[in-house]
């Protein structure tokens, strides 16, 4: 109490407790990390030990799942502790299973895809390991995979509607209609309590009806959707697209394709199918300012689009322009047939 006390040190006293609370903090980190590097010591060596049930252990590589990128330490834990299992019980399904929830967690999902199908191949009654597989193939866009997997799951799980979707959509893709319907139709009497399945089951089994040129029963459940959702955008351009190539309902096409656009402006897609709509209406120079700006938005190298210019070109008398355009159309890859007989009579069949 007596001591005297120097001023300098009174301006060097709040360093010296910062410094020391450091050292505190840092002996603290060294201890716990210990402590971590210890406690995990352990659980390798519970991991190889044949006394630990296999669930166990698949519960706490589990436990990872939330926390696996947080740091590299914990992305490392996880991955060493499979390892340690697969090798210990090669053959069990449920290791393959984490193993794809590890790497689809850490981002890597062609990794994760193969993990899953070998799961799969042990035992296939792993419900969520299907489904698993069926999303990334539809990320993947690999509809030949999807249609394959989507019919085995039916065959393992066939009052699930998601796998019935699943294989309706594939079976679209490459143009099995009939088969797409049949499983559409199956699969929307299994929806429960999930607005947003249902609503996908009715989008694509509308798309399928048209398709098979049933359009009193697609265009029903069109207004229904729209009824439910007016701004379903999807369902909005899809409708009054289908409309205008029967040039049917064309100002009811007009109304939702301008909605569409209205709802999502400057998408090359929506405004192509306005742009058509108008053509189909005889409305041509309105047409043409529409199908400059789907050119403008990147769809100048689509063979659909750019045969659609030449067409409104014809109409407005600029022939030459309109065959430039659809020979154009021609070498981006379009195998119309339609095309081709314009081209060879420079001129619109209709």
């Amino acid at each position: 109490k007596n001591v005297h006390i120097p001023k300098s040190y009174h301006r060097f006293e709040g360093v010296i407790e910062k410094l020391y609370q450091e050292k505190k903090i840092k002996a603290n980190e060294e201890t716990l990390l210990e402590i971590h590097d210890k406690s995990f010591s352990e659980l390798k060596l519970a991991f190889r030990s044949d006394k630990i049930s296999i669930e166990t252990k698949l519960a706490i590589l589990s436990s990872y799942l939330p926390i696996i990128n947080t740091n590299d330490t914990i992305k490392n834990q996880a991955f060493e502790l499979a390892e340690i299992l697969k090798k210990s019980d090669f053959n069990n399904s449920g290791t393959y299973a984490v193993f794809g929830d590890l790497y689809y967690a850490t981002g890597k999902k062609r990794l994760a895809k193969k993990n899953y199908k070998k799961s799969l191949l042990i035992d296939q009654n792993l419900q969520a390991v299907w489904t698993q597989v069926l999303f990334l193939e539809v990320e993947g866009a690999n509809y030949d995979s999807l249609l394959l997997y989507s019919k085995n799951a039916l065959s393992y799980f066939p009052s699930e509607p998601l796998y019935y979707y699943f294989y309706g959509v594939s079976c679209s893709f490459f143009k099995q209609f009939d088969k797409s319907k049949e499983a559409l139709e199956s699969g929307i009497g299994f929806v429960f309590d999930n607005p947003s399945l249902y609503s996908e089951f009715q989008s694509s089994l509308a798309d399928t009806y048209h398709s098979l040129e049933l359009f009193s029963k697609s265009d029903s459940i069109y207004e229904k959707i729209l009824q439910q959702n007016p701004n379903n955008i999807i369902v909005l351009n899809n409708y009054s697209y289908y409309l205008s190539l029967r040039k049917h309902k064309l100002e009811r096409a007009k109304e939702m394709s301008r909605r569409c656009n209205d709802l999502e402006p400057n998408n090359g897609t929506y405004q192509d199918t306005y742009a058509w709509i108008l053509y189909c209406l005889d409305d041509y120079k309105l047409a043409l300012e529409w199908i400059k700006k789907v050119l403008k938005n990147g769809s100048d190298k689509s063979p659909v689009v750019v045969e659609h210019y030449g067409d409104i070109l014809f109409r407005l008398g600029l022939k030459e322009e309109a065959l430039e355009k659809w020979l154009l159309s021609k070498s981006l890859g379009s195998e119309s047939l339609i095309l081709e007989n314009k081209i060879k009579n420079e001129k619109l069949l209709e």
